[in-house]
């Protein structure tokens, strides 16, 4: 199969998981990528190398993506481990929940434009900013750097998709430069007796005053935590939006059952999974449905197709609030086992409080433009989505 990469890129990169699936080859070699790499479409094959993370590994070297240094979702144990202890904390629903008021201020101040009928694009209007602004708070990223930090994230992410990689490099210079910064003023206030900001910098900042962090692993985790803390949640609002958009009955649904959002939210992350699949490297050759993988390859996981394979979910390829909540909160759009991600409480948490405000706050809503995707494969999201809508009466 050609130009995977191009239909991974779509607006429908279910179609192409579909194939892979049916094709009878469901461990496919990318060759028209450089380098080339496997992808795994079944659930079967997906879950079993989520629970081998021995065999598959992330670790530095060539290939897709190449990482230096990586950090918690890019790293492998013990480091892994230890981070994770350092920042799993700051990531429990009892701790986020205090940041619900926050939360539900920023949606306030966002709705401005949608309380008259209008039309525009809802990716800077309320995907982006709402995450942007939520992961800079839980940081402890000062207000009047915010802004800045989001075009920061905004230059990362689009190098993934083999964007601007001098933008990308002054862009990470620029987020290590202002977390120095902010771990300065920790190590200050430590130093002179007084009580640092509760914040994850903070957190870090104590960490590596006792050894557990080093000062490269704050500035790297920082730069993740930015990244992946708000990208994929900006990819799930407008996914979200987009879905209810095209089908107005899903809308009318929730609006007639409220109590249903929760269960929603996890049924558009199994839909629609933002991060489509990462990737990792073989620690050893070894043998994937019949097809040989040699040691060091690269193997991208695909959460998204393993979300959508027949063979574990009815109707798999239809959105459905009646689906079992137990059952459905096992789908992988998080990753699974030592790699689940750990900021999936955070995403739940805005995803649900943004949907709340979708179904008590819009009438209508329908797509005036096809939507322009977003560029890096491993990701599933839009840049732009130009709705029309108008206010719930």
């Amino acid at each position: 199969m050609s130009a995977y990469v191009d239909r991974a890129n779509g607006v429908e990169p279910s179609e192409l998981h579909a194939e892979l699936r049916a094709s009878g080859c469901p461990v496919h070699r990318v060759d028209d990528h450089d380098p080339p790499f496997f992808a795994l479409s079944r659930h079967a094959d997906v879950f079993e190398a989520l629970r081998a993370p021995q065999q598959w590994r992330n670790g530095d070297g060539p290939g897709v993506f190449v990482q230096r240094g990586g950090v918690l979702g890019s790293a492998d144990d013990p480091d892994h481990r230890r981070q994770r202890s350092v920042l799993q904390d700051e990531f429990r629903p009892a701790r986020l929940a205090q940041l619900e008021p926050f939360v539900l201020q920023v949606i306030d101040e966002l709705w401005a434009p949608f309380r008259e009928p209008g039309e525009g694009d809802v990716v800077p209007l309320l995907s982006f900013p709402l995450p942007a602004l939520v992961i800079a708070e839980l940081l402890g990223v000062h207000a009047e750097d915010r802004d800045r930090f989001k075009q920061w994230a905004e230059a990362v992410v689009a190098a993934l998709g083999g964007g601007d990689l001098a933008a990308y490099e002054d862009a990470t210079a620029n987020i290590w430069l202002t977390i120095d910064g902010l771990v300065a003023e920790r190590e200050a206030a430590l130093d002179e007796g007084r009580e640092p900001p509760d914040d994850v910098i903070t957190t870090m900042t104590i960490a590596k005053r006792d050894g557990r962090l080093s000062h490269t692993e704050v500035r790297r985790l920082g730069h993740q935590l930015l990244v992946a803390g708000h990208e994929t949640t900006t990819s799930l609002i407008s996914l979200m939006l987009y879905r209810l958009a095209q089908r107005p009955e899903l809308l009318a649904e929730l609006q007639a059952r409220p109590e249903l959002v929760d269960l929603a939210v996890e049924e558009f992350l199994r839909f629609d999974s933002p991060v489509q699949g990462l990737f990792r490297a073989a620690a050893a050759p070894c043998s994937l449905g019949g097809v040989e993988v040699p040691e060091g390859a690269k193997v991208q996981l695909l959460y998204a197709s393993a979300n959508r394979d027949p063979a574990v979910w009815d109707d798999p390829d239809t959105i459905r609030f009646d689906r079992d909540p137990s059952r459905l909160r096992s789908h992988l759009a998080f990753g699974w086992g030592v790699h689940h991600c750990i900021g999936a409480s955070l995403a739940r948490m805005e995803a649900r409080m943004v949907l709340q405000r979708i179904v008590a706050g819009f009438g209508s809503i329908e797509v005036v433009e096809t939507p322009v995707p977003t560029s890096p494969f491993l990701l599933r999201g839009f840049d732009h989505l130009v709705l029309r809508w108008t206010p719930r009466r």
